[in-house]
Parts: C-alpha cells; structure tokens; sequence
C-alpha cells in the first residue's frame, strides 16, 4: 500500500532548491539569510520527510541526486511563479515609478525602444525593461507587465486586448535602388530584382507568394534580423518587405510594387487584467495608443 507523503515546511523546499542551484550549503546560506546550520538542518529534515536523498555530500559541496534534481526543477518553476505573484502584488501602486517590463516582436524593437524613450523622459522615476522575443510571454506569471503583439487577435481571457494598429506589409526599395532597377509593373519583373528576405516570414500569404515568385537566385540577402533586414534595404541590396506604417516612416524607401490584400494582419496592445489600471501599466498604455493614432493620421 502506497502511503502518501506531505511537506510540512515549504520552506525546506525552497531551501533546498538554492543548495543545488548554487551548489554549497554556504552560497545558498549566505543567499537566504540563514544560518550554515540551519540549512543543514532543513535539507536533512525534507530529506527525511520524502524519504529519499537529495544530495551527493563531498568536500566540494552538495550534488543533487536524481530525486533532488526532479526536486529542484519543480522547485524552480514554483519560485518563478512566486515572483512572478509578488510582482502582481506589489504593482498596485498610484505612482509611475519602479520597474515596467514591456515585451515585443523583432519587428517592432526599434518602434517601441522609441515608444519607451518618450515614457521614461514623461516618467523619469520608470525604469524600463524591453524584452524582445516571438514567445508570447506569460503576463499571469508577471514575464512582462504589458505586450505588443501581432497577428490574430488574443484569446487569453485574463488579458485585456485592445486594437492598436492595422498591418499592410508591401514591397520596398531604397530610392537609389528604385532608379536604377525600377518598379515591379508585371509578374516578368519578378526575375530581374534582387530581394532581401526574412529567413522565415510569419505571413504564410507571404510566404507562398515568395516561394511562387522570387527565383532562388535573385534572393541577394537574407536574415532572421530585422535591423540587418532594413540596413540591407537601405544599403541598397535589394527589396525588402516592410510593414507600410513603418516604411512612410522613412522618406527614402520606396513602394515597387502594388500592396497585396492578403499581406495584412493587426497589432495589439495586451495587458493583464490585474495590471492594466495600475499608474506604469495605464501610463505606458496610454502613451502608445496616443503614438499609434498619430502614426494612423500620418498614413491617412
């Protein structure tokens, strides 16, 4: 028969969760607080408790056993999440200070970078965090305190989704080279340009329309970077694909080729339902619906 077994004291988790993060009884000691003895004392209290050993006792420290790294992973997670919470507690304050972590796509790193630029000079107390990534960070877990985010619209029902901007993706070229290759008027065009290419495009429209059009050897650059993508347009290299609202930005690129219906899709502006009427969150909300509206007049 299979008795269960209970943890009493979760802090013996936690505890011994730093010794094999760390290593050694006295790093994890000196990072809890605790005394040497102590820690001792609670890793053999859960090591009893489990009825398994944790750690590989040796002159140079402390190695975890298999059942101590089973131990330490779950352990790890549960520490991410509690930060995580303590964030979520902690943010519910009326001043627009402290840290705001803002998470975006590639793409978009150079728009919102200067977003936050005008954020943090209306807020000097802001201390900003951009993570740029293609994973959807988890803003339950606290990873982020609001997201910008492509694509179809999300369904997570703890966030607030709200519309920000439509995306038109077209063709351009830098002025330069526009006057020396010329435009794309017909699909005989197609073969006589040189392009510069995203090493995997997230539109599958697009996607099919480059494998159908652009012959292999015509495809003068390519990159998972988006700012070695737009230099390399700038440079003149070839034509690149640019959202239009961040091409009209820049006076000296170009459309080469009507825009194409089905290369569109929508940016949104996510924030956690807990989060989005804080000070920072509302703030920083605020100022880029405000930047958004501009960008749509400019365009209009």
């Amino acid at each position: 028969m299979c008795m269960e077994t209970h943890i009493n004291d979760w802090n013996q988790v936690r505890t011994a969760y730093h010794v094999a993060r760390l290593g050694t009884v006295s790093a994890a000691a000196k990072f809890l607080g605790l005394h040497h003895a102590t820690v001792i004392r609670q890793v053999t209290n859960l090591e009893e408790e489990l009825g398994h050993k944790l750690f590989h006792r040796h002159a140079r420290g402390y190695t975890p056993t298999a059942a101590g790294e089973n131990l330490s992973r779950i352990a790890s997670v549960n520490e991410e999440q509690m930060r995580g919470l303590v964030g979520l507690i902690q943010e519910h304050g009326s001043k627009v200070t402290g840290e705001l972590i803002v998470t975006t796509l590639p793409r978009f790193n150079t728009l919102v970078t200067s977003w936050m630029a005008m954020l943090q000079k209306e807020n000097p107390g802001l201390r900003i965090k951009l993570i740029i990534e293609e994973r959807a960070l988890k803003l339950e877990y606290g990873e982020a305190h609001l997201a910008i985010r492509a694509g179809l619209k999300p369904t997570d029902l703890d966030n607030i989704v709200k519309h920000l901007l439509p995306i038109q993706v077209g063709m351009y070229a830098h002025k330069n080279y526009v006057k020396e290759m010329g435009t794309i008027q017909s699909s005989d065009d197609f073969s006589r340009q040189k392009y510069v290419l995203q090493t995997n495009s997230p539109i599958e429209s697009i996607h099919k329309w480059i494998d159908d059009n652009v012959p292999l050897e015509n495809v003068s650059f390519k990159s998972s970077d988006h700012v070695a993508l737009e230099k390399a347009v700038i440079d003149g290299m070839g034509i690149g694909l640019f959202p239009t609202f961040l091409a009209l930005e820049n006076k000296d690129l170009e459309l080469v080729m009507p825009l194409v219906d089905e290369w569109r899709s929508d940016l949104w502006i996510v924030t956690h339902v807990d989060l989005h009427r804080t000070a920072k969150v509302k703030a920083c909300s605020d100022l880029i619906k405000k930047q958004a509206q501009l960008i749509l007049s400019r365009n209009t």
